[in-house]
């Protein structure tokens, strides 16, 4: 083999390359050398934090708030935006996600990515897209997966190659009791770094992985574990800051009305995960990041369709409120839940589901009434269903208000709950 000193080949390979452009190959080239390319830049921001909390709220405080002097202003300022939310509904169109009698994860987490989208479009400093309906991928993403394929799998296997080669050198650390996930098939998997390097490319500020909770074991009967969990990327990633912030955001408004997950590896309510690809395993978003299991898929309140399309209101209202509240913009005026106040106009009978116990649930709770005295909402959840947890909060409220305390819901009850709740 000839041994040519290193810079007669460098002056070489020049030379070669002039050649070869003034030649008419410069389309060629360019195709040659475009994963070198790509390469170069995905290191040159690899562990690097391309954004910070300070960043996203600035970024909120300077948008356009639907005004003519704010539409005037921004006109003139190229960097005033809306901030930019992706909406991610868990799994595919019609296939994948957990399942448990009648309730379809993929179906469920749709309809809460729509409710949450109806809110947040209120808001003119917020734009929106969600990334699929129950049936079909928004042409959005449909288009970039067809024309970005191989694009997709190299941006995919160039973070994995850096972060194994961080993890050789000792930059990064294998994190220890990480949650067991199910493993996502290959397509599956590079649609999830699709959707991380489209939103990248498009500068999305916040994205939202929304999906239902489960474990494996429990088949056929509703399983031990339930409460909601948010997991963010890995504390040694890019964004982990501004993702835990956005994170813990979504759990405080959560966890007013919600238990935490009790599986005691996510019980602390936000939890880091280097695996999960939808919040930035191998270092794959450049945003705030986060993925929310809202709640267990046989809990009852989502299992019951007499209760689901009101818990999934709900839950994405307070969503709302929480990407509110981390913006320091509060909504005033409201109980932390959508569904109080409430026309309660239809009986409500001890062992049956419905959303008009749900809210009542809610409003107990806003009046401190609910869960009863001595019990959790792992123990007594806002579910929908009247059992004795409900029975129990209403003696305490009929008790406190000088009403015969019967345990059901009558006009004086009705009138005095409706009264408690404008005081």
């Amino acid at each position: 083999m000839f041994d040519f000193p290193e810079k007669d080949v460098f002056a070489a390979s020049i030379a070669i390359a002039i050649i070869f452009f003034l030649a008419g190959g410069a389309h060629v080239m360019e195709r040659t050398l475009g994963g070198f390319s790509v390469r170069l830049q995905e290191a040159a921001v690899f562990l690097a934090s391309t954004m910070t909390v300070t960043e996203l709220r600035t970024t909120y405080e300077d948008a356009p708030d639907g005004t003519v002097v704010s539409a005037l202003v921004s006109a003139f300022r190229s960097s005033e935006r809306p901030v930019r939310i992706l909406i991610v509904p868990g799994h595919e169109p019609e296939f994948g996600g957990t399942e448990f009698k009648s309730a379809l994860e993929r179906d469920i987490v749709v309809d809460i990515a729509d409710k949450l989208s109806a809110f947040l479009s209120e808001n003119p400093r917020y734009t929106v897209t969600v990334s699929r309906t129950k049936s079909a991928w928004n042409p959005i993403f449909e288009t970039y997966f067809s024309s970005h394929w191989e694009d997709i799998k190299l941006f995919r296997q160039t973070l994995k190659d850096q972060t194994r080669l961080e993890m050789e050198n000792g930059s990064i650390l294998p994190a220890a009791d990480q949650v067991r996930h199910n493993k996502t098939d290959e397509d599956v998997a590079l649609r999830l770094y699709g959707i991380n390097k489209w939103a990248s490319e498009n500068d999305i500020d916040i994205t939202l992985h929304l999906h239902m909770n489960d474990y494996p074991g429990h088949k056929r009967q509703a399983g031990k574990y339930s409460g909601f969990t948010i997991y963010i990327q890995d504390h040694q990633f890019s964004n982990a800051e501004v993702s835990r912030a956005v994170g813990e955001a979504i759990a405080h408004r959560l966890n007013a009305y919600h238990a935490t997950s009790t599986l005691p590896v996510e019980s602390a309510g936000v939890v880091e995960d280097q695996k999960l690809i939808a919040v930035g395993s191998n270092d794959s978003v450049s945003n705030a990041s986060v993925l929310i299991e809202y709640a267990y898929i046989y809990e009852p309140q989502f299992l019951d369709p007499k209760t689901r399309a009101i818990a999934e209101a709900d839950y994405a209202y307070q969503t709302y409120l929480a990407l509110q509240d981390f913006f320091g913009d509060p909504i005033s005026g409201t109980y932390g839940s959508g569904v109080v106040p409430y026309e309660w106009d239809s009986p409500m009978e001890k062992g049956e589901p419905s959303a008009g116990v749900y809210a009542l649930q809610s409003a107990l709770h806003y009046l401190d009434f609910y869960p009863p005295k001595g019990e959790e909402f792992s123990d007594c959840p806002i579910s929908g269903n009247f059992g004795p947890c409900t029975e129990r909060a209403l003696k305490a409220f009929q008790k406190a208000y000088d009403i015969d305390t019967t345990g059901t819901f009558g006009p004086k009850t009705k009138r005095a709950l409706e009264s408690a709740l404008v005081q």
